[in-house]
């Protein structure tokens, strides 16, 4: 029989109560003594009961030595620790791989026990994000005179475009494209709550997502990095085009998508974090990503609808490392991308795609 430490295992530490073990398939707790960390270090690989009493039984208190005894008290924490679920056995019937790690079973599980206790104290963060560091607004028009098609005929036509024509995307599409999909409607009662009516639904009408234009090729608007306020209907101005802007471009869109040549824009989302926290601390992140995910969806039927190509990506950077987030490095998390722009050549005359590329 061999025995190895459990792979859904995380060690973390709770104030004033120690390191903690969490199973996190399971969702179970068990106090982290030194003695059993070592134990669990030592079983980085299959292991025999005597070549673990040899590293690890040899080392009881009192200086007990390794006689059969001591070999078979080993044995008996063993197949405690197998029952518990912390160590493995090879007659344990292994489970096919889930694709998951243990961080992303552990915020999973930690989801499914709903908010933590003694959640929104104090006012919650405002719905609304503010740029201080913004050199230049950007009135975008009310006019939504752009033509729309049926939601069926929308759904049907729905692909990731990844090729876009050469020429820039109109400021008064994008303006639309906004308007339509991500513009704040109203708020939502009890007003002191911060809840606001959107397109896309949120947890607890927290819309912690915020929307970032980098503009490389869009008509009537200067290329650089803008802040969509929903509020307003405006962009703010946050960074100029440059090398490093270009790279941002490069690394969330272009390259993750196979792209051979830059959208002419893209709409990078960032979580305000704290302000679904507030409501939802302990499965704000799962909330979060599902708000992501919600929004992306009504970006690219609303891309599809207005004639425009869009494709999604998922590639994700620290805040820190995006240099116009700066403003607001330790309140936000990227998570998430789209390019936009004109659909390429490889469009058909109804605006569907005639090559393998899209998905």
């Amino acid at each position: 029989m061999h025995y190895r430490r459990s792979p859904d295992l995380l060690l973390e530490w709770q104030d004033e109560a120690g390191p903690v073990l969490v199973d996190c398939r399971r969702w179970r707790r068990f106090t982290a003594r030194p003695r059993l960390l070592a134990l669990l270090n030592a079983l980085d690989r299959p292991l025999t009961t005597e070549e673990i009493h040899a590293r690890w039984g040899g080392s009881a208190p009192n200086g007990e030595g390794n006689g059969e005894a001591e070999l078979a008290a080993t044995q008996r924490a063993l197949d405690q620790l197998s029952a518990a679920g912390i160590i493995r056995s090879s007659a344990h019937t292994v489970q096919a791989p889930q694709g998951l790690t243990p961080y992303e079973l552990a915020a999973h599980a930690r989801a499914g026990h709903g908010p933590a206790a003694n959640t929104q104290q104090g006012s919650p963060p405002p719905a609304r994000l503010r740029h201080p560091d913004s050199t230049e607004t950007v009135r975008l028009t009310d006019s939504d005179e752009l033509p729309s098609r049926p939601l069926r005929e929308v759904l049907t036509e729905r692909r990731s475009i990844r090729d876009f024509a050469s020429s820039p995307l109109p400021l008064g599409h994008l303006a639309v494209f906004l308007a339509r999909s991500a513009r704040v409607r109203g708020p939502l009662g009890p007003l002191g709550f911060q809840q606001t009516q959107r397109p896309s639904p949120s947890g607890g009408g927290r819309h912690s997502v915020e929307t970032y234009v980098i503009a490389r090729k869009v008509s009537g608007l200067t290329p650089g990095a803008y802040h969509y306020d929903p509020f307003d209907h405006t962009l703010n101005r946050l960074a100029p085009w440059d090398d490093e802007l270009a790279a941002v471009l490069n690394t969330t869109v272009t390259m993750p998508a196979y792209m051979e040549h830059p959208p002419p824009a893209s709409l990078l989302l960032a979580s305000h974090a704290a302000r679904t926290g507030w409501k939802y601390e302990g499965l704000a992140l799962s909330l979060i990503y599902r708000d992501a995910g919600c929004l992306l969806q009504t970006l690219c039927l609303t891309a599809t609808d207005l004639g425009l190509g869009a494709c999604p990506t998922g590639t994700m950077r620290p805040a820190n490392q995006i240099a116009f987030l700066k403003c607001h490095h330790d309140g936000l998390l990227h998570v998430g991308n789209l390019a936009l722009g004109i659909p390429g050549p490889d469009r058909d005359i109804a605006g569907r795609p005639v090559g393998p590329r899209s998905s």
